[in-house]
């Protein structure tokens, strides 16, 4: 009984993304449907101000950079490639672009991102070649104690 609803609850959870994913190039077009007066709610007046007042020009802008991003997340999370760890740069670029785009304090959109994209560059970098070291040696049975020890050992001659 606990897989029936495990496989109703996969398959709900498949189709809402599945529809998601289809109606994603519509999403880029709800900013011509966005009356000017909807963006009139607290802090979405500090938004729109940022973009002259504007709400369509705000809402394009926010989409262009959440739907990218949504995109990116989707496949982050439902890839099983041993390189998914890569994903994640673009996935925060768009992350990062789209707190730009939200933030009204931000003047000029696009500009420093990729200072804080490089830290997640190097740690996505890791965890990758880390996986292709692991998925070699499952592949070609290379005894990864044996590099380790010789690596060992070539350290101890050179700094002891």
């Amino acid at each position: 009984m606990d897989i029936r609803k495990l496989a109703k609850k996969s398959f709900l959870i498949g189709s809402i993304v599945t529809v998601l994913l289809a109606i994603t190039p519509y999403f880029f077009h709800l900013y011509e449907v966005i009356p000017n007066n909807a963006w009139e709610i607290g802090f979405l007046q500090n938004i729109v101000a940022s973009y002259s007042g504007n709400a369509n020009v705000a809402f394009w802008v926010i989409f262009n950079k959440l739907i990218p991003f949504f995109l990116m997340l989707t496949w982050f999370l439902t890839c099983r490639h041993w390189w998914y760890h890569i994903i994640l740069v673009p996935t925060c670029m768009f992350g990062f672009q789209l707190f730009s785009a939200i933030n009204p304090d931000i003047e000029i959109l696009d500009k420093n991102e990729l200072y804080f994209v490089v830290p997640v560059v190097i740690f996505a970098l890791s965890l990758t070649y880390v996986a292709r070291i692991k998925v070699f040696d499952l592949i070609h049975g290379i005894d990864l104690t044996e590099i380790e020890g010789e690596s060992k050992k070539q350290k101890d001659r050179w700094f002891s």
